[in-house]
């Protein structure tokens, strides 16, 4: 990302806005977090059926909007992050991941923003959700995750804490 490799004219057709994520695959070139979770889902058998497709777009598209809406656009955080949070946590009360007993893509999605917040909102206090707090340590304990996601939240977590204006995390989970 420093060397601008994103702004390249060979991303550029792969991504016309030149962010990332973006997947070149053969012929095929996309962009948006949730298209390339579903798509890598469905070409790897995770999406045998459209019902299927259907739950794992319902939970890609709860991630990528509604979630991240109410957790990380400060306008709706206060008023709307406790409702989704809420049922979210009454969702998880009943079982060990999204979609049942089983790792999904749907937990790839959701699980990477809530894996987010202790770093970035340090000061937001998750033990009102103890089902979402347990879902996060599971996700946080596989080692796909402990290498990526838990692994950058939790340098941020870090670096935060060297500067003067960090406060201390409110749920350790990464």
């Amino acid at each position: 990302m420093k060397e601008k490799q994103h702004k390249s004219e060979q991303f550029m057709k792969v991504n016309p806005f030149g962010k990332v994520p973006a997947l070149q695959d053969g012929e095929l070139s996309l962009f948006e977090s949730g298209a390339l979770l579903t798509y890598l889902a469905d070409k790897y058998g995770q999406l045998a059926t459209p019902e299927d497709r259907a739950k794992a777009s319902q939970w890609v598209l709860f991630a990528n909007s509604t979630l991240a809406n109410s957790v990380f656009v400060e306008q709706f955080r206060e008023k709307s992050m406790p409702i989704v949070m809420g049922n979210l946590d009454s969702v998880l009360a009943s079982r060990e991941y999204l979609e049942g007993g089983a790792f999904s893509v749907s937990d790839v999605a959701v699980g990477a923003y809530l894996l987010y917040i202790p770093a970035f909102f340090p000061q937001l206090d998750l033990s009102p959700y103890p089902n979402v707090v347990a879902y996060m340590q599971r996700l946080a304990a596989r080692p796909a995750c402990a290498a990526t996601v838990a692994a950058r939240a939790q340098q941020k977590k870090e670096e935060d804490a060297k500067t003067p204006t960090a406060k201390p995390a409110a749920a350790d989970v990464a």
